[in-house]
């Protein structure tokens, strides 16, 4: 297991460099298609589950039944971002929940991640999608990781022309990320 998991991480590490050079050098391709937003992060939530569960915290998925989260994106590389996301708020709330939801806004779908987690401070916000940047407590609950996550997340996002963001109170207080993304 332990191998397993070493290897997946090494195999993560690789692709954000590969995607940043993609994404440096104006090569990273798009495979637009219309899908359900729900239904690729009801995919997501139940393939992370188990390793959210062990690590025992509580994962929701929140959505409102017979709305349309019709998108036209790249399934794939969203898929990217909402694992991004959710792993992240994972590795930074020792206990208690994380919980995913999808809302369908008049012209756009947005998908939050709130966690309970270790908060994020005021002047560390304006940074956090920058390359190579982590939050300065960020050593203190998870001492893994490149800062390159949510760069290429925002580099994602913002080629389908939507918005990432997060939302926190501080440090001890959980911290909210946001995707919207222009719906079908």
């Amino acid at each position: 297991q332990i191998i397993f998991d070493s290897s997946k991480t090494l195999a993560t590490v690789v692709d954000d460099y590969l995607n940043i050079s993609r994404i440096e050098l104006g090569q990273m391709k798009y495979d637009f298609s219309i899908f359900s937003a729900k239904d690729l992060v009801q995919s997501v939530v139940d393939e992370l589950k188990p390793n959210v569960e062990k690590a025992g915290l509580i994962l929701e998925f929140k959505f409102k039944e017979g709305e349309n989260y019709s998108l036209t994106a790249d399934k794939e590389k969203l898929k990217q971002v909402i694992e991004n996301i959710i792993d992240n708020s994972v590795k930074y709330t020792p206990k208690g929940s994380v919980t995913v939801t999808v809302e369908k806004m008049v012209d756009r779908v947005r998908i939050s991640v709130k966690d309970t987690g270790i908060g994020i401070s005021k002047e560390v916000i304006p940074k956090l999608f920058g390359k190579f940047s982590r939050a300065q407590n960020a050593n203190k609950t998870n001492i893994r990781g490149t800062g390159l996550g949510l760069f290429i997340a925002k580099e994602i996002v913002t080629a389908h022309k939507g918005k990432i963001w997060v939302e926190s109170d501080g440090e001890g207080m959980g911290s909210v990320f946001v995707v919207e993304v222009p719906s079908s």
